[in-house]
């Protein structure tokens, strides 16, 4: 498993393609409420601190660094193919872009937002160490997940 800041062109067509074909559900539940559907490359061009994941060369998904505020990184925009997923892939990507964050000196938590309704989304968090910190419900409940360095 390789993650590899930025994304290439032929990989956000990727993107594009995996999320239509899914459909403007699916989309919201990687990218959040305000990414417009059908997803256009244009959109993804606009995602700042975008990762590219990697399995044997393949790719296979990105990950996203939303922000930083003071010693927590906040990620999103979470996505494994959808003809991959179910493999242990997701975890491993997520566990391995976790061990990269850690390693900055600066921070010591990491932050996500995950809906109510993506079930799967949330017990892999889970059982990768994240804990909810709050629950918002506006329009849709979703969880604020956190994961304090040394936790794991």
């Amino acid at each position: 498993m390789k993650i590899i800041k930025g994304i290439n062109d032929k990989n956000k067509n990727d993107i594009v393609k995996w999320t239509n074909e899914k459909g403007r559900n699916f989309l919201e539940q990687w990218a959040g409420e305000n990414t417009d559907f059908p997803l256009t490359v244009s959109q993804i061009d606009n995602m700042s601190n975008v990762y590219s994941i990697f399995c044997e060369n393949e790719f296979i998904g990105i990950i996203q660094k939303i922000r930083k505020e003071l010693d927590n990184i906040h990620i999103g925009r979470f996505l494994i193919n959808p003809e991959l997923t179910g493999r242990g892939l997701g975890k491993r990507a997520l566990l391995e872009f976790i061990n990269l964050i850690f390693q900055e000196k600066d921070v010591n938590s990491i932050t996500l937002n995950v809906f109510d309704y993506n079930v799967g989304a949330k017990k892999l968090y889970e059982k990768v160490g994240f804990r909810v910190i709050d629950v918002t419900k506006n329009p849709m409940k979703k969880y604020m997940m956190i994961m304090k360095k040394g936790e794991k």
